[in-house]
């Protein structure tokens, strides 16, 4: 299996991680749809996120890090899955 086929396969494992945890434990969390609502903080930790996940595609399409490297990221949890 090809490095590029691993991260895609780490990738939607945390993809699938993510889902479980949005329909399961975080669901009540977004009915108020704060993610929403600019100048709030979660507005805020939703475009941090969504901005880190674009950084992390784009940077393992231009070959330069693996998906399963987050030595320089804020979690160092792997996939969520």
């Amino acid at each position: 299996m090809s490095v590029r086929n691993i991260d895609i396969e780490t990738l939607r494992a945390r993809m699938t991680g993510i889902g479980e945890q949005l329909t399961g434990d975080w669901s009540s969390q977004l009915e108020q749809h704060l993610h929403l609502d600019r100048d709030t903080a979660e507005c805020a930790y939703w475009h941090s996120g969504y901005h880190q996940a674009l950084a992390d595609i784009f940077r393992i399409m231009d070959g330069r890090q693996s998906a399963l490297d987050t030595s320089d990221t804020s979690n160092l949890c792997r996939a969520a899955g």
